[in-house]
């Protein structure tokens, strides 16, 4: 899972990615082998706290075919300044509607914060509330949903990513033996200081190791960068 993970995280910082196979007029939500359905938000004066959940492959291999899909709910906190979390042991409890989970976060091999993958998701409309405890702090938030406010939702996406890759996707799958998967995530943008501006990233990768990436503005639609 951790190699796995590694591949994505290194995909989507250099704006590479996922996809399926196929010909002619590709479909990218049909090869999805990752998505974010929503993403849940809560701050106080030092600390941010995300709540992405969505459905992933089980076990990923880059076969061209969608197998087995479960549920996933990524907590992941930080800090408002950007600045590296002190290691220490960080306890949560996440309440979703009814249900509760706990546990521990784990720092994260690629930036400044610490998560984990709750394996559970959570419907646009849920109530989540959200407690992380560690040395001498206790963070205790309602969590709202950001991405109901997002311009640009899930499918939207989908469809500028279909149009502005489509003669490249065109391309990749003119082999039909040239299958590809797709990987989708909502990334945020650290760089400015400003911790609420969220971009959807759309990776695809075929199984002859071509890549594509594109990464679109989910406030108005923008594409703010893409690779093919």
């Amino acid at each position: 899972m951790k190699k796995k993970i590694l591949i994505f995280m290194m995909l989507a910082v250099c704006l590479l990615s996922f996809s399926a196979c196929g010909n002619a007029d590709i479909n990218l939500k049909d090869y999805l082998i990752e998505e974010r359905n929503n993403l849940f938000y809560a701050e106080d004066d030092l600390y941010s706290v995300t709540f992405s959940t969505g459905r992933r492959e089980q076990n990923y291999e880059l076969d061209g075919t969608i197998n087995e899909m479960v549920d996933f709910g990524v907590i992941t906190l930080a800090r408002l300044d950007n600045n590296p979390l002190t290691d220490d042991n960080y306890t949560y409890t996440i309440k979703i509607n009814d249900q509760t989970y706990t546990g521990f976060l784990e720092k994260s091999d690629y930036d400044n914060t610490y998560s984990i993958d709750t394996e559970t998701s959570a419907p646009n409309d849920a109530t989540v509330s959200i407690q992380i405890t560690f040395t001498g702090y206790s963070f205790n938030q309602e969590m709202s949903n950001l991405s109901n406010n997002f311009s640009v939702d899930k499918d939207a996406a989908l469809e500028i990513a279909n149009s502005e890759l489509k003669e490249d996707l065109n391309n990749i799958t003119s082999d039909k033996n040239n299958k590809i998967e797709v990987l989708m995530k909502i990334l945020k943008d650290y760089s400015n200081g400003d911790v609420k501006n969220y971009y959807w990233y759309i990776g695809i990768v075929s199984t002859n190791g071509d890549t594509l990436g594109i990464l679109i503005n989910a406030s108005n639609g923008e594409i703010v960068a893409k690779k093919v």
